[in-house]
Order: structure tokens, then sequence, then C-alpha cells
């Protein structure tokens, strides 16, 4: 199958063809719900799990999708391990204070150098892993992930070997280099699903020149 340039207006219905009309849907790293709003009327039918672990910022998503009945809230992050852990909140110099979307429980490292984007405070945040959380919530499968985590996304696959084997597809962040400490890049996370007969169907970058992330989507062989 080969590769395709994706489309922001056409991402979902590409995914359409691969899903249920209900699916079981994970959004990790939503942020304001800007996202999460999309996924919901792409999928009215469907139920979305959606996970921001910075509380500021959970406060907006929660306020932004709170007459969606079929998506569901959870203040935790999507880790490796259940527990708690450090986060590094981002912001933008021209708007101090406010939390800005490059967040990660990871340390920054070459992603200071990419823009202004400036990393001046910690926090504590509760994690879970996925398989963790599908067992506390009594959830056998999942149909799609969504993830944007800002280098954590093959941190979060590799500790959900249960939930692992349920999913159709996966749209992830990829990294080109170490913007974080810790991180695993684009070859590495492509490397692993491949191994795990899941096969990328698309991409919204032409080459690693054109910036240090992108997207990539995957699908079950």
């Amino acid at each position: 199958m080969t590769t395709q340039l994706l489309q922001k207006n056409t991402l979902l219905n590409i995914i359409s063809h691969y899903i249920p009309d209900n699916p079981i849907i994970i959004e990790a790293g939503a942020f304001d719900g800007r996202d999460t709003r999309k996924l919901s009327r792409q999928w009215p039918c469907g139920t979305i799990h959606t996970f921001e672990p910075v509380p500021d910022i959970f406060a907006l998503l929660k306020k932004n999708t709170t007459s969606l009945s079929h998506v569901h809230c959870y203040n935790i992050a999507l880790s490796e391990k259940t527990g708690t852990t450090v986060f590094y909140i981002s912001e933008k110099p021209n708007k101090p204070g406010q939390p800005f979307q490059a967040g990660s429980l990871h340390k920054p490292q070459k992603r200071l150098s990419f823009s202004d984007v400036q990393y001046k405070k910690t926090i504590h945040v509760q994690t879970i892993t996925i398989d963790d959380w599908a067992k506390q919530y009594g959830v056998n499968h999942v149909d799609f992930l969504w993830l944007d985590m800002q280098g954590h996304e093959l941190h979060v696959l590799k500790a959900a070997p249960h939930i692992l084997k349920t999913i159709k597809v996966i749209y992830t962040e990829v990294n080109f280099g170490q913007a974080y400490e810790n991180q695993y890049t684009y070859e590495q996370v492509k490397q692993w699903l491949e191994k795990r007969n899941f096969q990328e169907i698309g991409r919204d970058f032409i080459d690693q020149k054109q910036w240090f992330f992108g997207n990539v989507l995957f699908v079950k062989k």
C-alpha cells in the first residue's frame, strides 16, 4: 500500500474507512478539545475517551466538550506506568503564564531551539497505562488511537500490550530528532509498529527536512 500525503480536511474521512461507525476512540494530549470536537462530529455514535493532564488546560477541555455526551474527559496522562511523574509546562513569550500545547512528560532538549516556546514550570501529574485504565473502566477494546504527546507516544504503546491487540488505527505525532530527552524517533516508532502488524498508509510531511515533527497514520494489516 502506497503512503499518501495527508491533508487535515480529509484525514478523518480516510480513517473512517478502517473503523466502525460507532468506534471507541482514545485521544491522548487533548489540550483544549479542538480535535476532540472534530472527532465527535465525525463519529457522533462513537465513544471518545480524551486525556489531558494539566489542570488549567483540562478545565478548558471540559468546558469545550460539556455538551458532548459521548466524550469522556480524564485529568490524567497516559504513560508507560501508573503513578505520578513530572510534566513540563510550555508557554509562549507573548503569553506568559498561559499553557501552550507543547507541554511534555519529557524534558525539552532540541525542542528549545526549534521555536520560541519556553518551559519555565513543572508540575506533578497522575499517570496511567492504557491497559490499567481499560481494566479500571471495563473497556475491552479500542478501535482508534489519536496520540499527540510530544515524544511520549511509543512509551504509551509499549505499555499497552493487551489493548494494542484490539486497535485498528493509530494516528500519532512523531519526531525526527531528539526534541525531548528519552523520546523515540519516527523511524523507531514505525519499526516497532510494523513488527506488530501495523502499516503506514499516510503522513503529513514529504520528508524529514521540512520541520522537526510530523504526524503519521498506521492501520492494522
